[in-house]
């Protein structure tokens, strides 16, 4: 959802790439890039995949975080790592350390931010890409009433505002908050995906988070309790609002939810 924008939006404009994956393969991608298959964790395949590396780009879905990054920043000092960048989230802060998804982003910045190698920390919003992880089996369902707006952002234009980053020695050692032109209630937004790639789809069921997390601790589903959690989280949590520099240093995003969806049909 993310990576392939960026690796996409960084090869076109010039940058070297190597790509480290314990899944990644060449079958997914237009051109051959030099794809290294391995584990975070495993040092041999760490130092293999950085050796000669001018920087490092991270982004990291499901493995803990925390230990990831470190274990990242230690191998980058010993190789001479010249740039570190991390996706982080846009509601990571001290105060929110309380909930333990981002309390693992948050420690992991901050091994970035104190190993003394220059650095870019990313906290986007919300993706108009992860709409359709809210489609499953046919039905559109929300996870909680949501009632918070957020400055949904496309892919397209988080990697463009990465590769400016990368190309400006002025962005470097700055956390950065991507937000999209206009903000969108989950719920609408769901609505107005479904309108166009799902018409079959007549509603979108809102599921109460009390509900899941019975069904969760009753079946035992750990992927259902760990969405429960999040979207617990974001129930309660808001979009945090920030100053412009963002824009000022990598230019404002582009892409509206409308603007998206004509790319995308």
């Amino acid at each position: 959802m993310l990576a392939g924008p960026v690796i996409s939006k960084l090869d076109k404009h010039g940058f070297q790439l190597r790509l480290f994956s314990r899944t990644v393969n060449s079958s997914i991608f237009n051109k051959d890039y030099d794809i290294i298959p391995g584990d975070i964790f495993n040092p041999d395949d760490l130092n293999e995949a950085i050796d000669g590396c001018d920087a490092i780009h991270i982004t990291i879905a499901k493995l803990d975080e925390k230990e990831a990054v470190k274990t990242i920043v230690e191998a980058a000092k010993k190789k001479g790592i010249k740039l570190i960048s991390m996706v982080s989230g846009c509601t990571v802060s001290e105060e929110n350390r309380w909930f333990k998804f981002i309390d693992n982003k948050f420690q992991a910045e901050q091994f970035i931010i104190n190993s003394r190698i220059p650095y870019l920390i990313f906290r986007p919003t919300w993706f108009f890409e992860s709409l359709d992880l809210m489609i499953r089996n046919g039905k559109a369902t929300l996870l909680g009433n949501q009632p918070h707006p957020y400055h949904w952002i496309a892919a397209d234009d988080f990697a463009q505002l990465i590769v400016t980053a990368f190309s400006k020695k002025e962005a470097f050692n700055n956390i950065f908050y991507i937000y999209g032109p206009e903000t969108y209630l989950m719920k609408d937004l769901l609505e107005r995906y479904c309108k166009v790639f799902y018409p079959e789809i007549k509603k979108v069921d809102v599921v109460s988070i009390p509900f899941l997390k019975f069904i969760a601790m009753l079946t035992g589903n750990k992927e259902l309790k760990n969405a429960t959690a999040l979207f617990s989280y974001f129930q309660k949590v808001s979009e945090p609002e920030i100053t412009s520099q963002t824009d000022d240093l990598l230019g404002k995003p582009e892409l509206d939810f409308e603007k998206w969806i004509a790319l995308k049909k």
